[in-house]
């Protein structure tokens, strides 16, 4: 008598295993060439992916960077006539501009001029990844922050010495792509190439006022990552 009536007892439904977010963290290094500075330039970086964050078929991944770059040049006088030439009136020059000003300098004075100048990025990027073929990979992406610029200039002769020195910081923005390769699970190389984008940067010293124009600038760079 008992069996019709747990015949229509339905039976418990087992709802399916969630399948939760994985996030991943990635920390990596590359260095490169800057095609209109015409020096090095290294970039470390620390970043987390999250399996949540597909587009499109896209891995996406959020890092944080922090670049540097150096250029330094000497300037001795030249023998040579030291007549005047044309050098810009304005107090806003380029790299160049600024080095063609400190030879005239060192031609003109019969001294020795110099100028360091030390540029530090920090940007937040995002990085979007995607699978070519097999361990190949092709990513994209960008980012925003700003640069430290730190610009130091000297100049001597027998008689005299000069030297001026002061900071800025600017705004830098940059766009990038190229390939990666999976060596393994956690170990990945790259390659590719970033336009980068930088604010004048402003100087003052001694009561005199100058502005550096940096302008953009292509950086060619191999770079390696691991995930953790």
């Amino acid at each position: 008598m008992a069996l019709p009536v747990f015949a229509g007892t339905p039976a418990p439904v087992t709802a399916p295993p969630s399948n939760p977010c994985l996030t991943s963290w990635f920390a990596g290094a590359s260095v490169g060439w800057l095609t209109e500075l015409e020096e090095p330039m290294y970039t470390a970086h620390l970043g987390v992916t999250n399996s949540c964050w597909m587009l499109g078929g896209w891995n996406v991944g959020l890092f944080l960077e922090v670049g540097y770059t150096q250029k330094d040049e000497d300037y001795s006088p030249r023998d040579r006539d030291t007549s005047p030439i044309s050098i810009p009136k304005s107090i806003s020059l380029d790299v160049d501009e600024m080095g063609d000003a400190l030879q005239y300098a060192a031609d003109y004075f019969n001294a020795h001029t110099s100028y360091d100048l030390d540029i530090v990025p920090i940007s937040l990027n995002v990085k979007f990844e995607r699978a070519l073929s097999g361990n190949l990979n092709v990513y994209l992406g960008g980012g925003l922050g700003v640069a430290y610029v730190g610009l130091d200039l000297a100049g001597h002769n027998l008689d005299d010495s000069l030297s001026a020195s002061d900071t800025d910081w600017v705004f830098y923005g940059q766009i990038f792509g190229g390939l990666s390769y999976n060596l393994s699970p956690n170990f990945q190389i790259y390659g590719g190439v970033r336009w980068i984008y930088m604010s004048d940067a402003d100087f003052s010293d001694h009561g005199e006022s100058a502005t550096l124009e940096l302008g953009s600038d292509c950086l060619l760079e191999l770079g390696v990552c691991f995930k953790f």
